[in-house]
């Protein structure tokens, strides 16, 4: 019996999540045990504490001894500065603000800045129920709803209403087409992601990006963004699967939360979407986290020269397969939508969780 990794895809079951502040976060929750909340209820409201940053000031500005490096400075000690603001100058040599701070001291040659308090407030993201609190960080909330887990994330977070791309493309989406009400909508494309679309989706305040794949490359553009950007392939020029497709394209309008998160060899959590449960008297099933290899599990290939595509298991041999690159290794008999069957390591299968 095999237990294949899976990423869960169903439109319609029961989530247990955690909303809580930041390992670092000092704050409170503002939540009970039984409570019901609504996606855009608070759950816990906290702060990062400063840190301070030293700047070597006298070295950058060459100063002599005798010089005192008060006497260049062009703001204030105690003064809120941005980013590259001038601290301080001496004959066309400059010291600039690292960071949006305050100027705390100035001590031995040294400039000593300090991070301005990062106010961090937790939203419960979905409808649900707060099942369990998490002492001075927040809660547990259960909810019933739809849920499609991705590949890979940028680390942020958004709440907004899902929409699909328009068949011209992601880029040709207008500023006027989101009223007031839908700004800070999260994209659905079934097209790889280029630079020109995450910066035209800032430009018209989307909320978020759910696409397939994109170039390795734009990496650390993504996790420069403010956009929460999640794909649900990998990176290169691979498709969205017509069963992902298919779910958010038919939660078009719903609202949804985007916890694009990034990976982490240490965590099971997986980039994820939950889409705000349709009211129904039927009660959802859990997802199974116990799913195994099936005849006639429809799964997905990780590895070249299918990653991304769809297919269904038709046999699982029951002794390793020889494969072309001449290793013998465990397999699974896959057919794909084309009738094509080949063999494929166990190794390269994901199942869809169900």
């Amino acid at each position: 019996m095999y237990y294949p990794e899976q990423r869960y895809l169903m439109d319609s079951t029961t989530i247990r999540r955690e909303q809580s502040l930041p390992q670092d976060a000092i704050g409170e929750v503002e939540v009970i045990e039984g409570s019901s909340v609504n996606l855009r209820d608070i759950v816990a409201r906290g702060v990062i504490p400063s840190r301070y940053v030293f700047v070597e000031a006298a070295r950058q500005l060459r100063l002599k001894p005798g010089e005192s490096l008060s006497d260049f400075l062009q703001v204030a000690v105690g003064q809120s500065v941005s980013a590259e603001v001038l601290l301080a100058e001496k004959r066309g040599k400059q010291v600039r603000a690292p960071f949006d701070g305050i100027l705390a001291a100035v001590e031995d040659g040294h400039l000593i800045m300090q991070v301005e308090p990062e106010q961090i407030v937790v939203e419960a993201g979905v409808d649900g129920t707060v099942v369990q609190l998490v002492s001075g960080r927040g809660a547990i909330i259960e909810t019933y709803g739809g849920l499609a887990q991705g590949v890979w994330g940028n680390g942020r977070r958004t709440i907004g209403a899902l929409k699909s791309e328009p068949a011209d493309g992601l880029e040709m989406i207008e500023g006027g087409d989101l009223d007031i009400g839908t700004r800070g909508s999260i994209v659905v494309t079934k097209r790889p992601l280029y630079e020109t679309g995450i910066d035209h989706a800032e430009y018209i305040g989307l909320g978020g990006i759910i696409a397939p794949a994109m170039d390795a490359d734009l990496i650390p553009r993504a996790l420069r963004s403010k956009l929460a950007i999640m794909l649900t392939e990998g990176f290169g020029p691979l498709t969205m699967s017509p069963l992902m497709w298919k779910l958010l394209d038919a939660a078009n309008g719903r609202n949804a939360l985007l916890e694009a998160r990034q990976p982490d060899r240490w965590s099971a959590a997986r980039p994820e979407v939950i889409l705000n449960p349709v009211r129904s008297s039927n009660r959802a099933v859990r997802a199974n986290p116990n799913t195994t290899l099936n005849v006639g599990s429809v799964v997905r290939l990780t590895r070249p020269p299918h990653a991304g595509e769809v297919a269904r298991v038709t046999d699982l041999p029951k002794m390793p397969v020889l494969l072309e690159n001449g290793l013998r290794v465990p397999c699974a008999q896959v057919e794909f939508p084309n009738g094509e069957s080949r063999p494929v390591p166990l190794a390269n299968i994901e199942v869809y969780g169900r």
